[in-house]
């Protein structure tokens, strides 16, 4: 798993950022919280999991870049909603891999 250099969280998964990241690195069960990542399957941009799907093999085997984490599934759309946004105003586009390379910040 990656992790994007320019993490986003939403508002509730900031206060509580370093025990979130610590429990999605120990694979601990964390039910309300949603991890944010680049397209796995390369049709769309963003992809929204529960951490729950993010543990599993099919997912992890991926290696896919962690860009946001929620702490609900409204949050996570919510956020997902920020990254497309700042997205677009950075790049002028949808180019998700340029907006996701640490050397083009």
């Amino acid at each position: 798993m990656r992790w994007y250099p320019h993490l986003y969280a939403g508002s509730y998964a900031a206060l509580h950022r370093a025990s979130i990241l610590k429990g999605i690195r120990e694979g601990r069960a964390m039910p309300s919280v949603y991890v944010i990542t680049r397209s796995l399957s390369g049709d769309g941009l963003l992809d929204i999991y529960k951490n729950s799907e993010l543990q599993k093999a099919a997912v992890r085997g991926r290696d896919p870049m962690v860009i946001g984490i929620a702490l609900s599934r409204s949050e996570a759309f919510e956020l997902a909603r920020c990254i497309v946004h700042d997205l677009y105003r950075e790049k002028g586009g949808f180019d998700i891999d340029a907006f996701c390379d640490p050397d083009n910040h």
